[in-house]
């Protein structure tokens, strides 16, 4: 895969999915799955920050995923081309008919463009589906929207939406989300050194300096650890049980960490500045204060009994979706 942060040619017979492709959930993978239909090769045209944060920067809602994140879940889903595109204020001004013109026909130059039928893009967000179909299709390049998804599951759910995963992922359902998503949420970041609590104990845990925005409550977890490119061992992965929260139990406040203990066996001090993701499987019990560090210990001995049930072979090989991926940066 190809990382591309300007609007430059893609290669010929290139479908693009143009969006804000938060999550790269169930949805996006609609769109994807029919560009794949249209042309030999697909590109993931979004943007970064995301348009949110530029339009109403108070009302911009937390990120699913890191930058680094997408392109390994866009890697691991087939696309052969992600653009990220800047997104400024200047960009949000320009004219639809200007937007398509200078980003897709004068820039990219698709055989075809795929979006959702809520697209909108250009002054005021006044451009769409139509407006597309009016500036390429004279120049022949297809347009097609593709429906929205919603989950046979949950008829409740009016679609499948990232703002609907950020509910879920915020309420601690992370069944929820994962439903949605089509895989485990997940956050990412450095292991760095901490306390040392967990090994003192006999549960020895990665301390990851998280680095996504949305995270779910406070609590224990069970879940997995996986190194990640662009780590040699990106890949290996391990079941775990993890703590996200404040050690209250040793009087520590103010500072949330997220520690994990992978379990049956002890990874020692190997994983220190490596990058690593962590997945969600579900929330076991919230964070509590216990009498006595031996109180926490025979807690801590039962989560990991309640935990193994649920991480499953099954539920493990799609815990973090494209761990190994690597890509191709072109900055120019």
């Amino acid at each position: 895969m190809r990382l591309l942060r300007q609007p430059t040619p893609l290669p010929p017979g290139t479908a693009a999915c143009i969006g804000a492709f938060d999550g790269l959930h169930l949805g996006h993978q609609a769109l994807l799955r029919r560009a794949a239909g249209l042309a030999p090769r697909v590109a993931l045209v979004t943007f970064d920050p995301h348009p949110a944060q530029v339009l109403a920067p108070e009302r911009a809602p937390p990120r699913l995923q890191t930058l680094a994140q997408r392109a390994r879940v866009a890697a691991a889903l087939g696309v052969d081309s992600l653009v990220v595109l800047p997104f400024t204020r200047a960009l949000a001004d320009t004219s639809p008919d200007a937007f398509v013109e200078h980003l897709l026909l004068a820039g990219l130059r698709p055989a075809a463009v795929v979006v959702g039928p809520d697209f909108r893009f250009g002054s005021g967000r006044a451009g769409g589906p139509d407006d597309l179909r009016r500036v390429l299709g004279p120049a022949g390049v297809r347009v097609e929207v593709v429906a929205e998804v919603s989950l046979p599951a949950d008829p409740a759910q009016a679609k499948l939406g990232s703002s609907g995963i950020r509910r879920a992922v915020e309420r601690g359902d992370l069944p929820a989300a994962a439903a949605m998503l089509g895989r485990a949420y997940s956050v990412e970041g450095p292991v760095v050194s901490g306390a040392r609590r967990g090994r003192d104990l006999g549960f020895p845990t990665a301390n990851v300096a998280v680095r996504n925005p949305l995270l779910p409550p406070p609590g224990v977890y069970a879940g997995a650890l996986a190194l990640v490119t662009p780590d040699p061992d990106a890949g290996k992965l391990w079941p775990a049980v993890m703590n996200l929260g404040q050690n209250p139990t040793f009087g520590e406040g103010g500072t949330q960490t997220l520690e994990v203990h992978a379990l049956d066996v002890d990874l020692g001090q190997s994983l220190y500045d490596r990058p690593v993701e962590v997945a969600f499987a579900a929330r076991l019990r919230p964070e509590e204060r216990f009498p006595s560090a031996a109180a926490l210990v025979a807690q801590i001995a039962r989560d990991v009994e309640i935990a193994r049930p649920l991480l499953t072979p099954a539920w493990l090989a799609h815990a973090v979706l494209g761990a190994a991926a690597t890509w191709e940066d072109d900055h120019g």
